[in-house]
């Protein structure tokens, strides 16, 4: 899948990573950082994710990964 943008919205950046974007939101304060994985550019209110830093997050979670996010990967992929 060829990406063109450094930043996409939720909705968008569930179907590169192929996880439900409610599941997406629901982990942006907890797994996920603002600064790192996720900005609110000036004036918006839906934040926007950063593509390198989750495609970064899904090839390596394994092994950078605390126990809780490893449990909750865990009950997705099974």
């Amino acid at each position: 899948m060829k990406i063109n943008s450094a930043y996409l919205s939720t909705s968008k950046m569930s179907k590169v990573i192929d996880i439900h974007e409610k599941w997406l939101r629901e982990h942006q304060e907890t797994i996920f950082k603002e600064g790192v994985h996720y900005h609110y550019p000036n004036g918006f209110k839906n934040c926007r994710w950063n593509v390198s830093a989750m495609l970064d997050w899904v090839e390596n979670s394994s092994s950078e990964s605390s126990d809780i996010t490893n449990e909750i990967l865990n009950s997705i992929c099974a």
